[in-house]
């Protein structure tokens, strides 16, 4: 049975799990948090002071989602006839990237015109990467033909659901075990058919890791033996499609060659890339709600890498392009739980903060931690994350601004953190807190003289709920001091 939601200006079928788009619902509620299962510690205090620094524009293009290529397999997946996917999409985002990609990019096969440029290394690799647990990030019919292939099919079906949603594409080009002449031709297909909504290709996926793989290149594989094989798939793109974009080196963990392919791909590249996940292995018992909800020390460094990569570049920008809360396809009670929405809109703030040009985060099929999960007959299900993510892009389209969270130290630090922009004549301020703990908030400063006119809350009835997860419009504080209970993120907008 199919439960139709009704919400602002969409519908969407979903089944099994119900949750609730942004809604107007909760507009005359008060603004109140998540009630934690446990009792509420004492209420802490902490001062919102604007800052001087401006951090930069928001792209319109922040948001993206990323996919596992085999996905292609299936041409009615990423169609233009998919109205559930293509509504989701847009609900999102606008103006969002899609990133065609992931672990099984390296054993995909491309079957076009000139046949599947079958190789004696292609057949290996295709027939190794059948025993790779992401096969589960694609929907059921993939998964029972794994032998099947990307096609010419796929790729049209693919641009008409880019022009539905009003969406750009990264797409990511077999390097594992393909060849510079299978990536010419299905490259030749994808600008044909995106346009220019094609982003950039990318080439290969995660191939820092290359060295560890015999089946792909043997050790030592390092950025030099990269660069130079890149370099042959982009002229033989390029002998095809003389403009075509490629952004790189799209690394796992490597941040070193982020910064050296900055520096050796001149103006013939638009992007810089990499992955980023916040915790794993899923395994270890160490990984839960509390650890992913923590400030992340490994995050901060990327951000600093980032930051001298694109310095030592030649005006090209950093986006993560694969990331997700957990690697290994999520934690369960976790990753497909209210804490990755949290996560969520605090990571991509972050990143926003930190000057990248968006984030792209990993799923497909019914993987734990996918924002979107396929359920039955391709039909749609909205998972926690997808709201975190619709928070933070409220924030798209405005120029960030610093500000600082002040406590005081008999207080105890408050695990909250804020984000202030503006547009115009607007401000808006995000306060995302992420513990059990209520937090009293005064606004300080120019933010604090005018009661803020509008307020969204991102809520759920627990760190571990999978149903019940909403993004609603509520009551404005009146004044400039007011509570936030645990485990809430709220958006306050004024003029």
């Amino acid at each position: 049975m199919k439960l139709r939601i009704l919400t602002i200006g969409i519908s969407l079928n979903l089944n099994r799990r119900r949750f609730l788009f942004l809604s107007l619902a909760g507009a005359t509620q008060l603004v109140r948090g998540v009630t934690s299962a446990r009792a509420e510690p004492s209420l802490k205090k902490v001062q919102i002071v604007m800052g001087e620094e401006r951090l930069g524009l928001v792209p319109v293009d922040y948001t993206g989602l990323s996919y596992e290529a085999p996905q292609l397999y299936n041409p009615a997946y990423f169609s233009e006839t998919n109205t559930s996917l293509v509504e989701a999409f847009r609900k999102l985002s606008s103006h969002g990237v899609l990133r065609i990609g992931g672990n099984l990019s390296d054993v995909t096969r491309w079957k076009g015109p000139n046949g599947d440029f079958s190789t004696p290394k292609q057949t290996a690799g295709i027939e190794y990467g059948k025993t790779y647990w992401e096969w589960k990030l694609t929907d059921p019919s993939v998964r029972a033909n794994k032998d099947g292939a990307i096609t010419p099919e796929a790729i049209r079906t693919l641009g008409r659901f880019l022009r539905a949603t009003d969406w750009k594409l990264i797409y990511g080009l077999n390097f594992g075990c393909g060849s510079a002449e299978r990536a010419a031709e299905e490259a030749m297909y994808v600008t044909q058919e995106a346009g220019d909504r094609l982003l950039a290709f990318q080439v290969g996926n995660e191939a820092d890791f290359f060295g560890g793989r015999p089946l792909f290149r043997q050790k030592p594989y390092d950025f030099d033996q990269y660069f130079r094989e890149y370099g042959e798939f982009v002229d033989a793109v390029r002998a095809r499609i003389p403009k075509a974009p490629f952004a790189g080196p799209d690394t796992a963990t490597n941040m070193d060659w982020v910064d050296r392919f900055g520096q050796r791909v001149g103006t013939s590249a638009v992007m810089l890339s990499s992955h980023f996940y916040a915790m794993g292995p899923a395994k270890d018992p160490s990984m839960d709600a509390a650890f992913l909800l923590s400030h992340n020390k490994r995050l901060d460094q990327q951000i600093q890498q980032a930051k001298q990569a694109v310095a030592h570049s030649d005006g090209l920008r950093f986006r993560m392009t694969e990331g997700n809360s957990c690697f290994g396809g999520g934690k369960p009670g976790v990753s497909d739980a209210f804490a990755s929405a949290l996560w969520g809109a605090d990571y991509m703030l972050t990143c926003a903060s930190g000057g990248y040009c968006g984030v792209n985060l990993h799923g497909g099929g019914d993987g734990l931690y996918t924002p979107i999960a396929i359920g039955e007959n391709l039909s749609t299900e909205l998972r926690p994350l997808y709201f975190g993510m619709q928070f933070a892009e409220q924030f798209a389209g405005w120029e960030l601004q610093s500000c600082a969270v002040e406590g005081e130290a008999s207080e105890g630090e408050a695990n909250l953190t804020a984000f202030l922009a503006h547009k115009g004549k607007e401000r808006q301020l995000a306060l995302i807190n992420k513990d059990g703990a209520p937090v009293e908030v005064q606004l300080k400063g120019a933010i604090g003289v005018h009661h803020a006119g509008h307020a969204m809350r991102l809520s759920g009835p627990g760190l571990d709920a999978k149903d019940g997860v909403t993004l609603a419009e509520v009551k404005a504080p009146s004044g400039s001091t007011f509570s936030v209970n645990g485990y809430t993120a709220l958006l306050l907008r004024w003029r």
